[in-house]
């Protein structure tokens, strides 16, 4: 039985490829299934073929050079290379991570336990400077295992084939800048009664980046989910969006001071990122526009 999974190769996590590549040759692959690795590689990155051919020795895997910008496009050619094939699973991972080597295994075994169509999984951080640890703690989901979830996303998440078989979404191109994108398509499989459920057997780790751990990147990355989810409720809902987007607004105001009732360290760097959020959205509503993903 065939497994595609999906890498976007970007110029940013170039330095990370090496360490990617060295994962994916350690990954344990179930017996009865071939795994494929899908690489998007924009084709300004196209000298880094030679890299992935001389390394990646152990799992199968196929290039793909797109010359069109932004991640959902990218998704995308993996999206419509999907419908033409015949497979079991299917998936997307990070390019600035290392996979676990039980990760494809875990996944596997979690299908056949649990009744579901899309499985998410953990982003753990690797981090230099303790004082962030708890900052990116906050930043992830909390969920538990086995956890029925509204949406995940795609840098580590898996799917069986039924979900593309029975619709026709594609990635959103108008959230090229802002990010979420993933969040949005894998929200609107939830609202078309595809079951995705939490797995926190299969993690991958995220390589340390020294320019995330800086207060500056948290502000503007709370910033961003903000403006974001503004776009992601509209088009979700419709006109019922602009009227969620006010009742979220006062949702995380709410919980930015609940959460300083006990004053931690912790809850202090919940209730920062809930107010962010909040006023995130509150200048999505006048049309500001980050400049770029963060």
């Amino acid at each position: 039985m065939k497994i595609y999974i999906c890498i976007l190769i970007s110029k940013k996590n170039i330095k990370f490829l090496n360490l990617l590549l060295k994962s994916l040759n350690q990954l344990k692959i179930p017996n009865n299934y071939q795994l494929e690795i899908i690489f998007i590689i924009e084709t300004d990155l196209s000298t880094y073929e030679n890299l992935i051919k001389k390394k990646l020795n152990r799992v199968n895997y196929k290039i793909f050079l797109n010359n069109k910008k932004g991640i959902p496009n990218s998704r995308n050619v993996f999206i419509k290379f999907l419908k033409k094939k015949n497979y079991e699973f299917a998936g997307f991972l990070d390019d600035d991570c290392v996979v676990d080597n039980s990760w494809l295994y875990n996944m596997i075994k979690f299908f056949n336990h649990y009744n579901c169509d899309v499985i998410g999984g953990p982003q753990k951080h690797e981090i230099k400077n303790s004082k962030f640890r708890d900052f990116f703690h906050e930043l992830e989901p909390k969920r538990y295992h086995g956890e029925l979830v509204n949406w995940v996303a795609t840098n580590n998440c898996f799917f069986s084939k039924k979900v593309l078989k029975n619709t026709n979404l594609f990635f959103d191109h108008d959230l090229s800048n802002y990010g979420g994108s993933d969040q949005l398509f894998f929200s609107q499989l939830s609202k078309q009664k595809f079951v995705i459920k939490w797995n926190t057997t299969s993690f991958i780790t995220e390589k340390f980046q020294s320019d995330r751990e800086n207060n500056k990147w948290f502000i503007k990355r709370n910033l961003r989910f903000g403006y974001s989810g503004n776009i992601i409720d509209k088009k979700n809902y419709g006109n019922l969006g602009n009227i969620l987007v006010f009742i979220k607004i006062f949702y995380l105001l709410f919980y930015a001071t609940v959460s300083l009732f006990i004053p931690t360290r912790k809850n202090y760097i919940k209730s920062l990122f809930f107010f962010l959020r909040a006023v995130g959205r509150v200048i999505g509503i006048f049309n500001y526009k980050p400049r770029k993903y963060t």
